[in-house]
């Protein structure tokens, strides 16, 4: 039987014979639901290479109207495929597997305690939060190479371009410590020779901050 043949046959209940129970598996054919659903299609290989299964709806860990968490496969992933009460015409994609070609994305080896959680896009963007005992953290990072970093010690930010309010931010940030060597130690030329240093020299924590830092 081939899935043309399946989706050939009468709407009404027949045995358990013309029905698949269970879970089995599928490759993703086609992402692109004409109607904004974010159904996708999947092949059977098992079946015959080139058979199509119907749009098939997509379980996520959370739907509802205007909200959700979209996370949809790419063509030629593995899936595991489910059919209402075993009806091929109604599939149900619960999830994408790996497999001895496609292999997770790596992060500390293969974390044998377990203490990485992971997101990681097609171009390469990624969410690590990272439960290490005493290096508990989470870091975000783009294609690019900037940096996103949360700990216990406090946020950093790494990046050659580092933009504040808008991307079009053009003023440039004072390093606040040479800023204040520079205050406390300078004078103005007189007649009589220079003047002295400012009355009331810059303090670390009253006008420089002794948290954030920068490089």
């Amino acid at each position: 039987m081939n899935i043309l043949e399946a989706l050939a046959r009468p709407g009404e209940r027949e045995g358990a014979r013309d029905r698949i129970y269970g879970a089995v598996v599928g490759i993703v054919s086609n992402t692109g639901d004409p109607d904004g659903l974010g159904r996708i299609k999947v092949r059977f290989p098992w079946l015959k290479e080139d058979d199509e299964s119907r749009w098939a709806r997509l379980v996520s860990f959370m739907a509802g109207p205007g909200r959700g968490a979209v996370f949809r496969p790419e063509v030629d992933d593995e899936v595991l495929v489910v059919f209402e009460q075993g009806d091929m015409r109604f599939p149900y994609v619960l999830g994408a597997v790996w497999n001895g070609n496609d292999k997770p994305p790596s992060e500390k080896g293969g974390d044998a305690e377990n203490h990485i959680r992971m997101i990681k896009s097609r171009s390469g963007h990624t969410i690590v939060l990272d439960d290490s005992p005493g290096g508990e953290k989470i870091t975000i990072t783009d294609k690019g190479g900037n940096i996103l970093q949360l700990s216990s010690g406090g946020v950093v930010v790494k990046s050659d371009a580092i933009r504040i309010g808008s991307e079009d931010a053009s003023e440039s940030v004072v390093l606040g410590d040479a800023l204040m060597e520079l205050f406390n130690k300078h004078t103005h030329g007189t007649g009589v020779g220079p003047s002295s240093p400012p009355a009331e020299p810059m303090v670390k924590g009253k006008h420089v901050s002794n948290k954030h830092k920068a490089e």
